[in-house]
């Protein structure tokens, strides 16, 4: 018992000198890598669908738009920068939990030009929202039977907002303890089984990154305001994975080994605009491609093997929209033969609506791999085998079970600066994009986050 108090006491306490150096390197990775998918994600039509309706209610406030040119209110900015930072799905996370970038980075900053932050305090705030969310994540895991039946990213994902803008504004532990409270109160219910998998287009609203921002923020700036809230939101039967719609809750794997274990080190980074569960399939593609010099016009098919819970999700060959394509295997898999190089322009409309494209992906065929079915039902590893036969006859398979850019193929920092640079042309000018990495290379001494912010805002 007392979880959520001590949940609170590492939140507000947690110092950056105290953590291993690799930890605020990895955080420093995730700003950047959220900050970057957020600039050329500002450019899509999900996230002009965002801006609307706050500019309809009125623009003005402290904190930066990326990408967009203007300002609002710390909620309504960082509704809209989790917006963008998920659009293009190339935003990373960690594995069957989620994508935690869009909600922890975007209330963090917007919470931080509010208070007029430091670099190292935005560091210290981010390292404390992936850990809170994280660690809930893994805590109210449902049962696989359960999520047949119900799930979703959404519920606890705000956990990740409150924890970096109350470590923002200060609040005492029991305020925080208070804000946890009022989040749980008005968390999103777990919407995932109802993104249209079976009746596409699927829903804009995807992992529910953005939402989370706006309840977060608020249930903090309220704890700080003396408004009360649940105190044990996450103690008991009746606590806070019941609330989310799970079966399940350890508490000890929510506070054991606190400032000690940290699970930002588990984070991915996405080579790939799409769904990371394409990802796999994606790299035996190239391999098999550069290995035999292929171009897409030589290749006869392409035969993936993947669990099946994969298939199920991915197997789309008549995307509608960039979210339909994102979630789409064979729309991916088809642009890798065609030798586009992975980028923000993955999901134009005239790629997706282009014959080339759309002949090509017909030569892509899923299936179930039983091998591929057991990892992923016992290691919860997304892997795939590939096979592709060439016009003359020629068979080439390889099997990947784990994607680049996690922690058994990590991509490097100078990869994420490359990314980064990709992503910011479609906002900035190429000064700001250089100012803004060295920035986040040395962000525990900068003085006020407004330097990073008045760069990004396009």
């Amino acid at each position: 018992m007392g979880e959520t108090r001590q949940l609170a006491e590492f939140a507000t306490r947690l110092r950056l000198e105290e953590c291993p150096h690799l930890v605020a390197a990895q955080a420093k990775r995730c700003i950047l890598d959220t900050l970057g998918c957020a600039l050329a994600g500002a450019k899509t039509s999900l996230a002009r669908a965002a801006v609307r309706p706050a500019r309809r209610q009125g623009e003005g406030g402290c904190a930066t738009v990326i990408g967009l040119g203007f300002r609002a209110a710390p909620d309504r900015a960082a509704f809209i920068n989790g917006v963008s930072a998920n659009a293009l799905d190339y935003d990373g996370g960690i594995v069957r939990q989620g994508h935690y970038g869009p909600t922890a980075v975007c209330s963090a900053l917007a919470a931080g030009e509010l208070v007029n932050a430091s670099g190292r305090q935005l560091l210290e705030a981010v390292i404390v929202a992936y850990e809170v969310v994280s660690r809930i994540g893994q805590a109210i895991r449902a049962s696989e039977r359960q999520r047949r039946l119900v799930s979703g990213y959404g519920p606890h994902q705000g956990f990740a907002s409150v924890a970096a803008v109350g470590r923002m504004l200060g609040l005492t532990v029991d305020q925080m303890v208070h804000a946890f409270g009022i989040y749980g109160a008005f968390a999103p219910v777990p919407s995932a089984k109802q993104w249209n998998w079976n009746n596409r287009p699927l829903s804009w609203t995807k992992d529910m990154v953005a939402w989370p921002c706006v309840a977060g923020i608020n249930a903090a700036l309220l704890a700080e305001s003396s408004f009360l809230g649940p105190r044990t939101i996450f103690e008991g039967d009746t606590g806070f994975f019941r609330m989310a719609g799970s079966d399940q809750y350890s508490a000890e794997t929510l506070v054991a080994g606190l400032g000690e274990q940290f699970n930002i080190l588990r984070m991915y980074f996405k080579p790939y605009p799409c769904c990371r569960w394409s990802h796999a399939a994606l790299d035996g593609a190239g391999e098999i491609l550069q290995r035999h010099d292929w171009s897409g016009a030589e290749v006869k098919g392409v035969e993936v093997g993947v669990a099946r819970e994969v298939l199920n999700d991915l197997d789309d060959y008549s995307p509608h929209n960039l979210v339909d394509a994102e979630f789409s295997m064979p729309f991916a898999v088809a642009l890798v033969l065609l030798g586009l190089n992975p980028g923000p322009r993955w999901h134009d409309p005239a790629l997706i609506d282009s014959p080339r494209v759309q002949q090509t992906m017909r030569k892509v065929a899923l299936r179930v791999d039983p091998e591929m079915e057991r990892l992923f039902m016992e290691k919860h590893t997304v892997g795939a085998v590939v096979q592709i036969e060439s016009l003359g006859g020629t068979v080439e398979a390889v099997r990947v079970e784990s994607a680049r850019g996690g922690e058994e193929r990590p991509m490097s920092d100078t990869e994420l600066d490359a990314k980064f640079r990709l992503l910011a042309a479609e906002a900035i000018n190429e000064v700001s994009t250089e100012k803004a990495i060295q920035l986040l290379h040395d962000l525990e001494h900068v003085p006020d986050v407004a330097e990073l912010s008045h760069l990004l805002i396009g």
